[in-house]
């Protein structure tokens, strides 16, 4: 019988490696990713994983289990919607690609970043999750490097603090393994905490070790960058709610959960300061997901059922915002090269649809109202509010810094247009704009109609049961 991971792991790898043989026609095997996506996400709809569930109706089952190696990948059905954002993303990626007719790495390569993404969520023993993850990454920064201009700092620090990461993550959970079924002592825990705690901030680029995310963001053409620091943080926010549902004292741990709020704060308030100063595009736009990641992590420091559900809620707005960013910048960067926010003067005369993607992306980060952000973004102040109005002032600080950078950036946008320039018609790119469009008009019906989409986002806590009480 088949199995849920030959699908949605081995075979996405093979044909990744297919499409390198037929991207010299790279229209049709971004079609072929596009499409192949799209289907991999249709078909968790229709399939029930493990033992047959008669209340599953017509659904196809699959085997939850495949070995490779001497090793085993699992997918149970609580990992469906995870295994669909993976899919969806590269999905929205790959298509916005081919509608722009842009040449990136993505195609094929998104492939095999995201099969090894989900490989090292799947496999078992756990502990080799931090392997499959090093190598991951360096298929990111595969796609992450531009040739021409052959600029590499961002990716090389990016592998060495990953690599630096790796051993503490592997030295955390050998120690952690006997925790699952009997008490580790206090010094162990302790020990194991310390470790796993190095391993995660060399991995999310928290402070002092972040340089490779804005580096990455400048010196990364826009879809390859924004792919990368869309979904491999994610990736790894995965990974660490796996540690903590795996390991029961690891999650009774409060010291942990304390850890976690102190670094989401100094990720949220450091990654808004350097955003607000920030007069390249791309690094910005670094520094912003610098800042959600903080918000993301103080969301899981928060340790309450709401505070998980924050972070479902989160991630929405964090994929949203990027892949608005993206799509208007290929949309942009046709007719006009964008490096400084000086380049973005008047650019609302002239790219009027991509322009409003630009704003309606960065005042969702910050959750202002009728964004997409708003609701999540709220219920993350009301939330911290209950436990440290230190903390609310802090992220609404760190929010307003943002807020004016970003009404600097409205401001410039929608400056009258000067005589030297010439408005452009949204005709010149009908099908870009058409596409763009569409997409804003789906963000802003999630922002004026939360109910309908953030809902659906709290499935992704079904796979870790035991940290929703």
């Amino acid at each position: 019988m088949m199995s849920a991971p030959f699908i949605w792991i081995i075979l996405p790898f093979l044909v990744s490696i297919a499409l390198v043989f037929a991207r010299k026609n790279y229209q049709m095997a971004a079609l072929i990713q596009t499409v192949f996506c799209l289907l991999l996400v249709f078909l968790l709809l229709v399939v029930h994983f493990g033992e047959f569930d008669s209340a599953q109706g017509l659904s196809i089952n699959l085997e939850s289990t495949f070995n490779f190696l001497g090793r085993s990948f699992e997918f149970n059905n609580s990992d469906k919607f995870i295994i669909g954002i993976f899919y969806t993303v590269l999905a929205a990626w790959s298509g916005t690609l081919l509608i722009n007719n842009k040449q990136s790495k993505i195609i094929p390569l998104g492939l095999t970043l995201t099969s090894l993404l989900l490989a090292a969520n799947a496999v078992e023993p756990f502990l080799y999750s931090a392997l499959l993850i090093e190598v991951a990454v360096i298929i990111g920064s595969m796609i992450a490097v531009d040739l021409n201009t052959g600029k590499s700092k961002g990716i090389i620090r990016a592998l060495i603090f990953f690599t630096l990461g790796v051993p503490f993550i592997l030295l955390a959970g050998w120690y952690l393994a006997g925790g699952e079924t009997s008490p580790v002592n206090d010094t162990q825990l302790i020990q194991a905490t310390v470790l796993l705690g190095f391993g995660f901030v060399f991995w999310l680029g928290i402070f002092p070790f972040h340089s490779w995310i804005p580096l990455i963001a400048e010196e990364s053409e826009i879809p390859d960058g924004l792919y990368i620091l869309a979904i491999l943080p994610f990736a790894i926010f995965i990974i660490l709610l796996k540690y903590l549902n795996g390991f029961v004292w690891l999650r009774d741990y409060d010291l942990v959960y304390q850890a976690l709020l102190l670094f989401g704060l100094v990720m949220t308030f450091t990654g808004a300061i350097w955003a607000t100063f920030q007069t390249q595009v791309k690094k910005l736009i670094g520094y912003l997901t610098i800042t959600y990641s903080g918000l993301l992590l103080i969301a899981l420091g928060l340790n309450s059922n709401q505070g998980f559900q924050n972070f479902a809620e989160l991630l929405l707005p964090r994929f949203v915002s990027l892949f608005l960013l993206m799509a208007a910048f290929l949309v942009i960067e046709k007719k006009n090269e964008i490096e400084n926010t000086s380049d973005l003067e008047s650019l609302f005369y002239r790219f009027p649809i991509a322009s409003l993607a630009i704003l309606i992306a960065l005042f969702s980060i910050t959750g202002m109202p009728l964004t997409v952000g708003f609701l999540p973004v709220q219920s993350l102040y009301q939330e911290t509010a209950k436990n440290s109005t230190v903390i609310t002032g802090l992220i609404i600080g760190s929010n307003a810094l943002l807020s004016i950078s970003f009404l600097r950036i409205f401001m410039v946008i929608m400056q009258p247009l000067a005589d030297e320039f010439d408005s452009v018609s949204i005709l010149d790119d009908i099908k870009e704009n058409k596409f763009l469009a569409a997409v804003l008009v789906v963000t802003v019906l999630a922002g004026l109609i939360p109910n309908m989409i953030f809902p659906s986002f709290n499935q992704i806590l079904k796979s870790f049961e035991f940290l929703v009480r």
